[in-house]
């Protein structure tokens, strides 16, 4: 039997794209936590750390628009 090329073929990136959002979701909630109790143990840190922490906020931003405009 022959397969038609004209049929829709099933989204199969749709999970992956949420099993990565998730994992990135992780991996940034770890490293704000690591943050937060390096700056409690070492308060001279605060500074460059948020700095650090405002930095990253931004490029993550500009990373969800870049996924979303996709």
């Amino acid at each position: 039997m022959t397969t038609n090329p004209n049929t829709p073929r099933e989204d199969r990136s749709e999970p992956t794209r949420l099993y990565l959002l998730l994992l990135a979701l992780a991996v940034i909630l770890l490293t704000v936590a690591g943050l937060v109790y390096v700056t409690y143990q070492h308060p001279a840190l605060a500074d460059p750390l948020g700095v650090g922490g405002t930095a990253a906020a931004v490029l993550v931003a500009g990373l969800g628009f870049a996924v979303t405009r996709r």
